[in-house]
């Protein structure tokens, strides 16, 4: 008897175990930032997204700790390569989905998102004497009633700019006469009352720097950037997130930009993902380019003309570069610093000339013959 009692005991725990663990495929929300935990390296399970749907492709025929035909997909948004596969449709039906993609946009309310709080001295400016504007009072809520009570009465009273509470009490068609009045704020002391033309403010998401880390651009990949603490999506633009030789994809290229004369013009023409966490909020316009930007008068960025023959100080040379010059042609006099096509080239007095990448590292070195 012992032995069958904790039998049932045993299948009633199971079963317990069997409904917690068996919740609904495809129930769960990921935000871009939660996805790219999932990315299928060191053990961990491989999602992707696509559409706006996130599937499993830990297991999937072809993938391999989060890559795909040499691209790490998994846990990004894949929709851009999968809208360049053939069989695509074919392939997404086949993988388990486990939930959906969201912004993780936020909505919040701004400070004007209450109607004013009124104290009794501020109320009793609003008595409606002359004509001017009368208020009331009552449980709290403050009513216009200038249209309503002559120069502030009411059946002979002087109601506004008052708490009009213990009059209003004793009338028996008081509620009906207060839901006609306009609400224009309330009394200190109670619930303030929310502003119904108030509009709330949308912010772009904020993301992670280990989140901008993952999207490199390596392979197809997406690749994001960070600028001046807003990130950017640069995927259509930067190959395999590489731009003039250099890989900025998954990098905070702050210090890259401010080196460009023409850094805003493109920054202007670049998605914005959301902002790198710890720098200020960025209230999302529905513009996908950077606020107040608009329009530019500047020509259409081009991958090749960017840097163009742009004379620099030597002051404003990176202090790699610097050092470099310092060691080993201090005795020679600069005749011409240029920044051209993403490269310092430092010319000397005797025709020699130096050749730097952005970051201040010796690429060359050409002699006058």
């Amino acid at each position: 008897m012992r032995k069958v009692f904790l039998l049932i005991v045993v299948l009633m725990v199971s079963l317990t175990l069997a409904a917690c663990n068996n919740t609904p495929a495809g129930n769960q929300t990921f935000t871009l930032e939660e996805l790219a935990q999932y990315n299928g390296q060191n053990g961990a399970k491989a999602y992707i997204a696509v559409s706006g749907v996130v599937y499993d492709v830990t297991n999937a025929d072809g993938w391999t700790n989060g890559s795909h035909q040499g691209m790490l997909l998994a846990g990004t948004d894949a929709t851009a390569v999968f809208a360049t596969s053939p069989h695509s449709q074919a392939t997404l039906n086949e993988l388990p989905k486990v939930g959906t993609l969201v912004s993780n946009t936020a909505s919040v309310n701004t400070p004007n998102s209450y109607l004013p709080v009124f104290t009794l001295n501020d109320l009793a400016n609003y008595t409606g004497a002359n004509g001017s504007l009368a208020y009331i009072a009552v449980d709290g809520v403050v009513y216009d009633v200038t249209n309503v009570f002559s120069n502030g009465k009411h059946q002979g009273m002087q109601l506004g700019g008052t708490d009009a509470t213990a009059i209003f009490a004793q009338s028996p068609h008081s509620q009906s006469l207060l839901n006609s009045l306009p609400v224009v704020g309330s009394l200190e002391g109670f619930d303030p009352i929310t502003d119904p033309n108030a509009t709330s403010t949308t912010y772009y998401p904020v993301i992670s720097m280990a989140t901008v880390e993952a999207n490199t651009g390596a392979n197809g990949s997406t690749a994001y950037i960070v600028v001046g603490g807003v990130v950017y999506d640069v995927t259509n633009v930067f190959t395999n997130g590489k731009h003039q030789g250099m890989q900025l994809g998954g990098t905070d290229a702050t210090t890259i930009f401010e080196q460009s004369p023409h850094s805003q013009s493109l920054l202007n023409s670049l998605p914005i993902v959301g902002t790198l966490e710890g720098a200020p909020l960025l209230p999302n316009t529905q513009n996908p380019t950077t606020p107040g930007s608009g329009d530019d008068d500047d020509d259409d960025y081009d991958d090749e003309d960017e840097y163009e023959d742009d004379d620099v100080a030597y002051a404003n040379l990176p202090q790699a570069i610097q050092d470099y010059i310092e060691a080993h042609y201090a005795n020679l006099t600069i005749h011409e610093i240029e920044l051209e096509h993403g490269y310092y080239e430092i010319e000397f007095s005797n025709d020699t000339e130096l050749k730097f990448d952005l970051n201040g590292q010796f690429i060359s070195v050409e002699y006058d013959d």
